[in-house]
């Protein structure tokens, strides 16, 4: 899943060409092409707009991505700017809850994956299980559970009781009262907890070289 950052600003924003010219006094490898200056060494380009106040960053993780590295361009990037950093669909970040999202989804990525080396086993049941105990003590309360489909933990709710049926139609087509459905969990960095867990109690099943043999 990309994420966009945008940087909203009152000043005029700083060119693809003057961006990319101060990557290269910073000897940080890119390429330019157009609006669009994309960084070699992550996942990350930078889109200049057609007017002077428009500039935004799309950031794709993956299960290796160096987060840090990321956080460090994006404010970099805006401290040159002059502008702030906003996260769409969140709002105005800092440093630190932009690297709480993007670890949330990269250890998303690092479970599916491992879940998926896991089919391989033969005690694919006994992780489970014991993975959706993880999740009952995280959020007591709610019934959270690992969605293989989706490759996400999901919390399972009652239409009219734990989520209206207005609400239930963003996740659902045509939910009808008493129907339970899967709701993304957000928000909670529950991928990250579900990955600590897993990389300490199955560490074959967690690294991505081990062959299962």
């Amino acid at each position: 899943m990309p994420f966009t950052v945008t940087f909203p600003t009152s000043e005029p924003m700083c060119s693809a060409e003057q961006l990319a010219e101060w990557l290269t006094d910073r000897g940080e490898p890119h390429a330019r092409d157009g609006d669009v200056v994309a960084m070699r060494a992550v996942a990350v380009d930078f889109v200049a707009g057609d007017d002077q106040q428009a500039l935004r960053c799309q950031i794709r993780v993956t299960s290796a991505t160096p987060l840090s590295r990321v956080v460090d361009a994006v404010f970099d990037v805006s401290v040159r700017a002059g502008a702030d950093v906003q996260l769409v669909g969140v709002g105005h970040v800092n440093r630190a809850v932009l690297w709480k999202h993007l670890a949330d989804e990269q250890d998303r990525q690092r479970v599916a994956e491992s879940l998926e080396r896991a089919s391989q086993s033969s005690n694919r049941d006994e992780i489970l299980r014991r993975l959706w105990g993880v999740l009952a003590a995280a959020r007591s309360g709610h019934d959270d559970r690992w969605d293989a489909g989706e490759a996400r933990i999901v919390e399972l709710l009652e239409v009219g009781d734990g989520i209206t049926p207005e609400d239930a139609a963003w996740h659902a087509d045509d939910p009808q009262l008493g129907d339970v459905i899967r709701v993304p969990v957000t928000g909670s960095m529950l991928h990250c907890l579900v990955w600590r867990w897993l990389s300490e109690a199955y560490p074959g099943i967690a690294e991505a070289e081990h062959t299962l043999h």
